[in-house]
C-alpha cells in the first residue's frame, strides 16, 4: 500500500471548507465518522452540505473523501478505513477540539491515484504556514519542519490558545507566531 500524511493544525471550520471544496471541484463523495458513544459512519450526499451533516452526527472524528460511493456498513473505525482505502480514498482526520493537531492522510494500492491526492494536499499548503516546534511537558523540544497550520490555527495560537498534539501531551509552538 502507498500512503502519505500531511500533519497540520486547522480549525474544524477550515477542515470542513477544505473537504467541501475538494468534493465540489473533483466530484468526490464524503463520509463522516464518529467513534463515541458508538462507532458509526454516515455518507454525505454528493454535493451535500457537510457542515449540516456533521452538526447532526457529532462528535465527528474523521472526514473521508473518495471518488466512489462509501460503504458505511463497517463495524469499527479500522474496518471503515480499510474498506475506504482499498478504493482510492483520502481521509482527513479532525478532532472536536479546536486546537488539536490533525492530518490529511491517504492510503491506497495505486500509486498514480495517490499522486492526485498528494497534489491536492500540496495545493492546499500554499495557503498555510509551515514549521512548528513540539514541546513536551518535561521541556523536550523537537522541530517539525513538515508541520503546517492554517490561518485559523495561527490566529488561535497568536491569542494564546495552546496547540495540542493529536495524542500525548506535547504542545505545538508555531515558529511564525
Amino acid at each position: 500500500m502507498w500512503h502519505f500524511t500531511l500533519p497540520l493544525h486547522a480549525t474544524p471550520a477550515e477542515l470542513i471548507a477544505l473537504a467541501e471544496r475538494w468534493a465540489e471541484e473533483h466530484d468526490l463523495y464524503i463520509s463522516i465518522e464518529r467513534w463515541y458513544p458508538t462507532n458509526a459512519a454516515a455518507a454525505v450526499p454528493l454535493a451535500g452540505d457537510l457542515a449540516t451533516a456533521i452538526a447532526g452526527f457529532e462528535p465527528v472524528r474523521r472526514i473521508c473523501l473518495r471518488h466512489d460511493v462509501f460503504d458505511i456498513a463497517s463495524v469499527s473505525a479500522s474496518q471503515h478505513l480499510m474498506r475506504t482505502s482499498r478504493r482510492s480514498s483520502s481521509a482527513s482526520s479532525r478532532s472536536p477540539r479546536t486546537a488539536c493537531a490533525t492530518a490529511l492522510q491517504s492510503r491506497m494500492g495505486e500509486q498514480d491515484r495517490l499522486r492526485c491526492w498528494i497534489d491536492l494536499a500540496r495545493e492546499a499548503t500554499t495557503d498555510m504556514h509551515q514549521k512548528a516546534t513540539a514541546i513536551d511537558p518535561n521541556g523536550g523540544r523537537m522541530m517539525m519542519s513538515d508541520h503546517f497550520h492554517t490561518q485559523g490555527a495561527h490566529d488561535l495560537a497568536a491569542r494564546g490558545v495552546p496547540m495540542l498534539a493529536s495524542g500525548g501531551t506535547a504542545v505545538f509552538q508555531f515558529d511564525d507566531v
